[in-house]
């Protein structure tokens, strides 16, 4: 997968505290690992503001936790429910900083945080031996969130709920197409083929 935070093929509108996310975002790499010519946006819009008292926790039954996760492990992640839901603005002001080779491993670090680890990706000192313990440099992290313009830009993409027609997370956007919610590796494949044939 190629990040690029300029120009790209694909946008990818997510919150690290969105189950789903972390499984399309898993699908994404999965498709792309032998595309490494098409570039792909990560946009972290967080969870929809006008529904702020949605919790995973308290809204989803054992049920479905246990879907997810049959699901995650046929795609070889972890998802455990989170023990509690936490502000993720801490870990999205930092995803342009990692750079386009380290955000990817960034993004995949953080997800796995929440869902696997149960880590409060909201404390920095936890999220920053967290992040030491699966090889990312922590000091981007302490950098960008002591630099005001990170959390301006962060701010900025939640509004893309209300300005760039996001009805759901995680969105996929190809060109004029788009797919969200609960994406398939189905779904990812007939979004991506216009892009995949050209190459």
């Amino acid at each position: 997968m190629l990040i690029s935070f300029d120009s790209s093929d694909i946008n990818f509108y997510f919150s690290f505290q969105d189950p789903y996310c972390y499984l399309a975002w898993v699908l994404l790499q999965n498709s792309l690992k032998d595309f490494d010519s098409i570039k792909v946006k990560p946009i972290n819009i967080g969870l929809n503001p006008s529904n702020n008292k949605f919790s995973y926790r308290e809204s989803w039954g054992g049920m479905r936790w246990l879907r997810l996760a049959k699901e995650a492990q046929s795609l070889g992640i972890t998802i455990n429910k989170p023990l509690e839901i936490v502000s993720e603005n801490l870990t999205a002001r930092c995803i342009p900083n990692y750079g386009a080779s380290g955000a990817e491993y960034y993004i995949s670090s953080i997800f796995k945080a929440e869902f696997t680890n149960n880590i409060d990706i909201s404390i920095t000192h936890s999220l920053r031996y967290f992040l030491q313990s699966e090889g990312n440099d922590s000091e981007v992290l302490v950098n960008a969130s002591n630099d005001p313009k990170t959390l301006e830009a962060f701010e900025a993409q939640t509004d893309f709920w209300g300005k760039k027609r996001i009805r759901a997370i995680p969105t996929i956007e190809v060109g004029n197409e788009r797919i969200a919610g609960y994406i398939t590796k189905k779904h990812l494949e007939d979004i991506l083929r216009s892009l995949t044939d050209k190459i």
